[in-house]
């Protein structure tokens, strides 16, 4: 209330004065106040990292008594560095109540700064604006105590700046020192302790300060000047500032002490007791001996492993444990490798109190001592059963199967391979079977895999059923299974009954009747037979190939019976492979040839031709398309054939067009079901027509029936786009597939070609006839017009023109030649 009673806005019109600093005093007094601040501060670190809660109020209480009364030092530092005209004392008690507002400031603001995460804005806000009331607190209550000969106002402006300096400095500190841990993490508190003290110190001053500057002094009548202030009252003060000073040294050095001393701390912490408690956690055997082998100590799960739970082991010697089988010889190993080497380990087979025993993996070493001359051990035994079971597991994984169980192929290559190397096996006979499930993809693919999983399942058990010590099963993949055994006899003739006879029973047994989840299901196989002897070599693939060739021929026999491997087997495979890459040469090589055989009318006029390939090899000679196009069509090469053909009768067609006599004459070229399936194929018929220039119209595709089987809708559309072109189709062979009369209906086809196998028996065979006479009704019901190939005899010709046919093919008018010739053959008619 006194200092609100002497608030005055212009004191110059009491005829106050002021007094001047003494800027020695003042540097000094804000040395201490930096100091103070900052051992205040940097307590706080010690504080947040104390485990007790009494070191941390106790490191509370210090850091805001040092802090405080560096505050109040620089306050009495800084009201002797200012000099007034008349003697001033100050009352002691007053003097010292004006600490409590500094310590009290400084407590608030350490105890917000030390939490361990980072304080709210509104916490920070109030313990900054805490720490500046404080400091003017403590000042206007250092100036309540002032005794001197004058009366003492404050100017009401200056005074209230005074205070928002201290408060804003105060709220500045506290956020420095948070930014800086924010940043940097409590790592870097130093130097947030140093910016904070920074601010801390001008608030201080800067307050101290500006209210010096708005204190007025009234002299009272009668007041006297005062004496000039002599060297023992500097001294004195000094001397305060000094020890001030002094204390806030002595504070960071017990900081820095006390941090390294909770560092060694931290670092020596691993006492016995914990030790103990680390070892007693582990999983491993751990045993610590000494040189006569007696225990010094052991964990827990040493006595779990060993059956020891309740018999004491520390102080037995390890000879009296029976860890094994031979204890005593394996200890004596180990006591070799400790004197030579200092250490050993090694996998043993443990033994349980009980009698049980585990794969175990046992290290022994030295344990040296810095400080000491006692030799000790330090043993670690660990069970490997879980690792062996999963390695068992693994190796079994390698090599069997994981759906059936059977071994798998890498299980029987290394079986053939030790069959090879057996002396025993040197002159007799072994059979290797290879088999598969007959359409087994459709089963999948209809009933779906779970099925056919368990149909693997299935005939893998029964599989399982003749397997023995020289009968051994495999999965290889799939659905393909194998048969490895030997055979009783040498001989070739009797080797191949008991093969056949042995095949025979094993088939029997696994073509019968599965069940599959309420469906009975006839299962049928492929079997490929290979008797061999094991000594002749050739590695695992040859004897795989040999067995896997007879495999493919029961395939495309069909007939379910066992195939036994010929050579002449593998001689038509390698004749194959080599046509194959000749064929593939022959392509690119212009060894083919457009053949053309003339196709006739009723008066036997020439209306148009057949294209066929031919193949003219330059070493084979002429090779029939029957040899080569079911191999272009397995391979692939089928593509690039049939275009090739496309391109060349189209070339044909745009010569013929800048002929008048021979711009009428059709070309029908036959196209694959593979090519036709292109999805380029209505662009490239499109471009090879453009390319030669030929007239659309008089281009004939001819189509096979399994065609429309395949993909009807995409048929329909490709050959409705190119019939917008002009361009004709015709259905080859017709009446040996299984058209369907609403593909037939919905189909744009010009024309029906009745196949060569009913024509040949025209005149001996009566079903031909009726069968020829349908076709060529059923063409006139849809408009179409129908065409006989393979017509040799005038006999077969008569009878078909009396059934209406007026279209032919056939030798008996001519046979496939070169263009050359089939245009001689045209002026020859036209001659005649």
């Amino acid at each position: 209330m006194t200092i609100l009673t002497h608030l005055v806005i212009d004191p110059h019109a009491l005829g106050a004065i002021q007094g001047e600093h003494y800027f020695p005093l003042v540097l000094v007094s804000w040395a201490v106040a930096l100091a103070a601040a900052y051992t205040g501060l940097d307590i706080i670190n010690l504080v947040g990292t104390a485990r007790r809660a009494s070191w941390r109020w106790l490191w509370l209480a210090s850091g805001a008594s040092v802090m405080g009364l560096g505050v109040w030092s620089m306050h009495f530092t800084g009201m002797h560095a200012y000099r007034l005209d008349f003697r001033v004392t100050h009352a002691p008690a007053l003097t010292g109540l004006s600490m409590i507002p500094a310590i009290l400031g400084s407590f608030a603001v350490m105890l917000v700064l030390s939490r361990q995460q980072v304080p709210p804005h509104r916490t920070s806000l109030l313990a900054g604006a805490g720490l500046g009331l404080g400091i003017g607190l403590m000042h206007y209550t250092g100036m309540a105590s002032m005794r001197m000969p004058a009366a003492l106002h404050h100017s009401l402006g200056l005074f209230l700046i005074s205070l928002g300096v201290a408060i804003a400095l105060g709220i500045l500190s506290v956020y420095a020192y948070r930014l800086c841990r924010q940043e940097s993490g409590r790592q870097s508190s130093r130097t947030g302790a140093l910016i904070s003290a920074l601010c801390v110190s001008l608030a201080i001053s800067g307050m101290h300060y500006v209210a010096m500057q708005a204190a007025w002094f009234v002299p009272l009548p009668g007041a006297t000047a005062a004496p000039p202030m002599t060297h023992e009252s500097n001294w004195l003060i000094y001397l305060i500032s000094g020890s001030a000073l002094l204390i806030a040294l002595l504070t960071i050095v017990a900081t820095r002490v006390q941090r390294r001393l909770k560092a060694s701390e931290q670092h020596q912490h691993m006492t016995r007791t914990q030790l103990l408690e680390v070892i007693s956690a582990l999983r491993d055997g751990v045993v610590l001996f000494d040189d006569r082998a007696r225990i010094r100590l052991c964990n827990m799960a040493f006595e779990k492993l060993l059956g020891l739970e309740n018999e004491g082991t520390t102080g037995r010697s390890l000879w009296e444990l029976a860890y094994v089988d031979d204890s005593r010889a394996l200890n004596l190993r180990i006591g070799q490798a400790l004197a030579e080497k200092g250490e050993w380990s090694g996998l043993i087979e443990a033994k349980h109190r009980n009698g049980k025993s585990f794969p175990a993996w046992l290290s022994v070493s030295r344990v040296r001592y810095a400080d000491s001359e006692e030799r000790d051990y330090v043993a670690l035994i660990s069970d490997r059963s879980a690792e062996q079971l999963a390695q068992q597991r693994i190796l079994y994984l390698a090599y069997h199967d994981f759906l059936t169980e059977l071994p798998n192929r890498r299980a029987l290559q290394e079986r053939l391979d030790g069959s090879e190397n057996h002396r025993e096996s040197a002159s007799s006979l072994a059979l290797l079977v290879l088999f598969d499930i007959d359409r087994f993809k459709f089963l999948n693919d209809s009933l779906g895999q779970d099925v056919g999983d368990e149909m693997l399942r299935q005939l893998a058990a029964r599989l399982r059923g003749w397997a023995s010590n020289d009968l051994f099963a495999a999965r290889l993949d799939g659905n393909e299974f194998a048969l490895l055994t030997p055979l009783s006899t040498r001989d070739r003739p009797t080797a191949e009954r008991e093969a056949h006879d042995l095949t025979e029973r094993v088939v029997a047994s696994l073509t019968a009747d599965y069940q599959l989840q309420g469906h009975t299901y006839p299962c049928r196989i492929n079997v490929g037979m290979l008797i061999f002897s094991p000594h002749q070599g050739g590695g695992t693939a040859h004897l795989f190939k040999r067995a896997g060739l007879a495999m493919l021929e029961a395939k495309r026999e069909r007939n379910g019976l066992p195939r036994l491997f010929c050579p002449a087997l593998e001689r038509e495979l390698e004749e194959r492979l080599a046509l194959e890459r000749e064929l593939r040469l022959a392509i690119d090589s212009d060894e083919f040839h457009l053949h053309l055989q003339p196709q006739v009318d009723a008066v036997q006029g020439v209306v148009g031709a057949e294209a066929l390939i031919r193949w003219q090899h330059p070493r084979r000679g002429q090779i029939s398309p029957g040899s080569f196009i079911p191999l272009a069509e397995e391979s692939g090469l089928i593509l690039p054939l049939g275009n090739w053909v496309l391109q060349e009768g189209c070339r044909l067609l745009g010569e013929w067009r800048q002929q008048p006599e021979l711009r009428t004459l059709k070309l029908s070229l036959n196209v694959s079901v593979r090519q036709f399936q292109q999805p380029d194929f209505v662009n490239q018929v499109l471009s090879a027509i453009g390319r030669h220039g030929a007239d659309p119209a008089c281009l004939t595709l001819e189509l096979t029936e399994s065609l429309l089987l395949s993909d009807p809708q995409g048929t329909i559309e490709k050959m409705t786009l190119l019939r917008r072109q002009g361009i004709r189709f015709a259905l080859d062979d017709f009446g040996t597939g299984y058209s369907s009369m609403a593909y037939l209906k919905s189909l744009p086809l010009d024309t029906l070609k009745i196949d060569v196998a009913f024509v040949r028996d025209l005149s001996h065979d009566t079903q031909s006839t009726p069968i020829a006479a349908s076709i060529i009704a059923l063409a006139k019901s849809l408009e179409m017009s129908v065409i006989a190939e393979g017509v040799e005899t005038e006999t077969q010709r008569s009878v078909l023109a009396g059934l209406g046919c007026s279209l032919y093919q056939g030798y008996l008018f001519g046979r496939p030649m070169p263009p050359n010739e089939f245009l001689a053959m045209l002026g020859n008619n036209a001659s005649a």
